[in-house]
């Protein structure tokens, strides 16, 4: 019988529950992350060199945009002004390294952390997402929603399919877990191979589905998210910087520890993903919970309140 495991929500609930910022500053940092006007100047000291993002429809910069601007506005009478520049398409991550490390067209990029990263970038090892990355929900099939509430263990998880882009993080993490995955080249192009039935679900993070499912459910009508699972992965995101600029890097890092220290960065957080959070319901969600064998030794875990989790969030409890 499939048993839900009640999480420490406490943390949670504090990020849900506390007031948010006014409608004002919301609407302030949104035109931040969309069109950075406030930061464009001809006399900026550090451009930012980033990736634009991987369509139309996709919306995961907003947050990052938003957030890389507050903590660079935070630092500007130490360091000056800036500016950001969007240069290439998004593309596959080994492509996104080499990018990185030569620094010519991009200088910064927010993604979950892997070893070569971290060895061949600076990181800064923030997690700007708190974990809620880590916290999988399922894009399915409507036909298969019965399938899914068979499910009742991770063992039965692990005989379905799923769905990922070939080098992601996510995908040699599950890779090495046992998982069966099916990999794909496109990131819109996986949306297309589930309705084809080439995997059985698309796993995607809390801050992604949502947005993800209303902006294709139209088309893709027999798109759905499937109600009662999750599957919890730790997968810290960082921002990382171009070696070739250590100055940006004690920039960024200064704002973000200064957006910590003035509650900046949970209100940005919660600007953003609140409705995801509640939308998700992870209380009542049966939750598998499997480690990640690609994390280093330097993941900050000791340091609770960048997690969502009362207490250290990295623990093999499955279901």
């Amino acid at each position: 019988m499939l048993t839900f495991r009640i999480m420490n929500y406490r943390k949670l609930h504090n990020l849900l529950v506390r007031p948010t910022w006014t409608f004002a500053l919301v609407v302030v940092l949104v035109t931040l992350a969309v069109g950075f006007t406030a930061a464009r100047t001809v006399q900026a000291q550090d451009v930012i060199r980033l990736f634009k993002p991987h369509s139309e429809l996709d919306q995961r910069h907003l947050y990052n945009n938003a957030l890389l601007t507050l903590a660079l506005e935070k630092t500007k009478p130490q360091y000056g002004n800036f500016d950001f520049v969007f240069t290439l398409p998004g593309t596959q991550r080994n492509r996104a390294l080499v990018e990185i490390i030569s620094s010519r067209k991009v200088n910064v990029h927010i993604v979950p952390t892997r070893p070569e990263w971290e060895l061949k970038a600076l990181p800064i090892r923030i997690p700007v997402l708190k974990g809620l990355l880590g916290y999988r929900l399922f894009l399915i099939r409507r036909h298969d929603i019965e399938k899914f509430k068979q499910i009742e263990s991770l063992y039965q998880l692990k005989t379905l399919k799923a769905g990922l882009r070939q080098q992601w993080s996510t995908t040699k993490a599950m890779t090495r877990l046992g998982f069966q995955v099916v990999t794909g080249s496109d990131y819109e192009g996986l949306f297309a191979m589930l309705m084809a039935n080439r995997f059985d679900y698309f796993p995607r993070g809390v801050n992604e589905i949502f947005r993800e499912y209303n902006s294709r459910s139209q088309y893709l009508p027999d798109l759905v998210i499937e109600p009662r699972l999750a599957l919890y992965l730790p997968q810290p995101t960082y921002i990382f910087v171009s070696k070739k600029t250590p100055r940006l890097a004690q920039r960024l890092e200064a704002g973000l520890r200064q957006m910590i220290l003035d509650d900046s960065f949970d209100k940005l957080f919660r600007a953003y993903h609140k409705s995801s959070l509640q939308q998700a319901d992870l209380a009542n969600r049966g939750i598998f919970r499997v480690d990640n064998p690609l994390l280093s030794k330097d993941t900050p875990f000791e340091s609770e309140s960048l997690w969502l989790e009362q207490g250290t969030p990295y623990k093999n409890k499955e279901l």
